[in-house]
């Protein structure tokens, strides 16, 4: 039993221990308590120019339950599974692996210290951080093992700060340690020992102005700090004009795992909401840096195109990739409450790896008057390039009962 686990195990035992409960206290932790979940049917083809061509199918989704307070304390599970029930291609060249087979994983299981301003979490839960995030796009999200604290003592502002050891990949039963997680992803030995990511951030929001800062260490690796702004402001009734800016750098730290870190990373989108409609403009420039790791290349090891990059698209990204620059046009409409659609093209120009266009289209259709929770959503990308390797046409399609 690791030391967290035995933390989780001491600090239930201690706070339940100390209480008396009456009957109705006792129900109380259960009527107070919270379930919910989702069922996912989805079904994803990629067709390649230069290879075999990959589709799969999978059924599957979450169960999650968190009880009343014991005191202080609330405990929480989540329980996910994925399953292809023997639909995929008997070729494992022909099946894309990523939606999961025939798997069923705990992936939440948690004490949660509820102080009203301030929550610990500590077990494996589900972390919402700039680079650190559950990446929910296929049948189970990411999900981590480790320690969160979060205050909203000051009106308008959130603080929060993450100690996170492993992490459980979408498509797998167990958790990684995030040193062999980062070496892996980037190609480099791993290193001896356990690992760790440290997170501090803080969130304002008032009106019209939204800022954040975080500063994450890597241990061995490397240390990012990102700051964000945006600025809405309102014409008229249907005219809503808005800004952003980001900005990242990140530098070696610790062991130096991957040798000499330099990146730094530069942000803008602009656009305006026009009733039912959106339109935003957006790019982002990643520094040159020819002695560093990945010619300066700004590095997300816990993310696939869901970090924050305002030029991030369902498959391509700046992160991890090279130095660059990309920028992305996009159009939301929202035919009704029910129809939404949403059309991105992006361009990415990178200085060494290749260049590539990627063309977006998002579809979601809420069925709920025909079930309260029911959903569908396409999800279209196609990533066209001079190099054929680089080429691709992705189809997602996702039926979701959410309750």
């Amino acid at each position: 039993m690791n030391t967290i686990n035995k933390l989780i195990l001491l600090a239930g035992v201690s706070g339940c221990s100390s209480l008396a409960f009456s009957e109705e206290q006792l129900g109380d932790i259960f009527d107070n308590g919270s379930l919910d979940g989702n069922i996912r049917a989805y079904y994803n083809i990629r067709e390649y120019e230069d290879r075999t061509d990959e589709s799969a199918f999978s059924l599957g989704g979450a169960l999650r339950a968190e009880t009343g307070k014991v005191g202080p304390i609330k405990i929480g599970a989540g329980y996910y599974t994925a399953q292809d029930l023997g639909t995929n291609d008997d070729d494992p060249n022909k099946v894309n692996g990523r939606l999961g087979s025939d798997l069923e994983v705990l992936g939440e299981a948690y004490l949660k210290f509820d102080a009203g301003h301030t929550v610990a979490t500590l077990g494996r839960q589900k972390v919402n951080t700039p680079f650190a995030n559950s990446g929910d796009a296929f049948i189970i999200p990411f999900t981590f093992h480790g320690y969160s604290v979060t205050n909203k003592s000051l009106k308008d502002i959130s603080f929060e700060a993450n100690y996170l050891s492993k992490i459980k990949n979408r498509n797998s039963e167990t958790f990684a340690d995030v040193n062999s997680w980062t070496a892996n992803r980037y190609g480099v030995a791993a290193p001896a020992g356990t690992g760790s990511m440290a997170n501090l951030g803080a969130v304002y929001g008032a009106g019209p102005v939204n800022l954040e800062a975080w500063f994450t260490r890597l241990s061995g690796f490397f240390d990012t700090l990102y700051v964000n702004g945006s600025y809405s402001a309102s014409i008229s009734d249907s005219v809503k004009p808005f800004v952003g800016l980001q900005y990242a750098a990140q530098r070696e730290s610790g062991d130096e795992i991957l040798g000499r870190v330099n990146s730094s990373l530069y942000g803008v989108k602009f656009g305006t909401a026009l009733g039912r409609s959106k339109v935003t403009l957006a790019y982002n420039s990643v520094t040159t840096e020819e002695t560093a790791f990945r010619n300066g290349a700004f590095l997300a090891p816990f993310s696939y195109s869901t970090s924050p990059l305002y030029t991030n698209n369902m498959l391509q990204t700046l992160e991890n990739v090279d130095a660059g620059e990309a920028l992305k046009l996009t159009f939301n409409h929202s035919f009704s409450s029910k129809v939404k659609v949403k059309f991105s093209y992006a361009t990415f120009d990178f200085d060494q790896a290749a260049n590539r266009e990627a063309t977006d289209l998002d579809v979601t259709y809420a069925l709920d008057q025909y079930l309260e929770g029911l959903s569908f959503r396409w999800r279209l990308e196609i990533v066209t390039s001079d190099v054929d390797s680089v080429e691709q046409v992705n189809h997602r399609f996702q039926t979701q009962f959410a309750f």
